[in-house]
């Protein structure tokens, strides 16, 4: 890629990160383009980046959404993942229920990082805490997003903003250095 081209792409990257609901997301070998869903405000949270919730009084903290990428060296495969994760699951939290979600999203489709294949997971906890997990493959790196509820009112009722969430999301290759 030659000079030029290089920076008009990073600037683009950049004036499209200012904006207050959109975000770029960055790692090794990926860049993650979303929109914040509207009513969700962003927060700081040390270990998960790019961390929202909804911009509501009377909100549990059990209420939240992220998105986060996974590099690996080898071509990672979303099923031995999901299996791992739901295992330790298993281990930790023995009387959760885990199941498969009917969702579709024509935003992962196949291309030149996408392999096109994604699961949607369902946790309910014992608590009555539910999550769906999506776990998106591609050729280097995991890509999960994640919408998690203190109960099924709440999950029900912040289900579309998640759908909005994921199929804002644009999901390329990179090669970035960190000095």
């Amino acid at each position: 890629m030659n000079r030029k081209t290089f920076f008009g792409l990073f600037f683009i990257l950049v004036s499209f990160n200012f904006y207050a609901q959109s975000k770029l997301l960055t790692g090794n070998k990926h860049l993650i383009m979303l929109n914040i869903p509207k009513n969700w405000i962003q927060v700081e949270n040390e270990q998960i980046p790019f961390l929202i919730k909804p911009d509501e009084k009377n909100v549990s903290d059990n209420t939240y959404m992220y998105v986060y990428g996974l590099d690996y060296q080898s071509p990672p495969d979303m099923d031995l993942w999901i299996e791992g994760n739901n295992s330790g699951l298993k281990n930790d939290i023995p009387k959760i229920k885990i199941s498969e979600l009917n969702l579709k999203f024509e935003n992962l489709k196949s291309g030149d990082f996408l392999t096109g294949r994604y699961k949607p997971v369902s946790y309910i906890y014992p608590d009555s805490k539910e999550e769906v997990l999506l776990v998106i493959e591609s050729k280097t790196t995991i890509i999960t997003a994640v919408l998690s509820a203190k109960d099924s009112t709440e999950f029900n009722k912040y289900l579309t903003s998640f759908k909005e969430l994921v199929n804002s999301l644009k999901i390329n290759a990179a090669n970035v250095t960190y000095k």
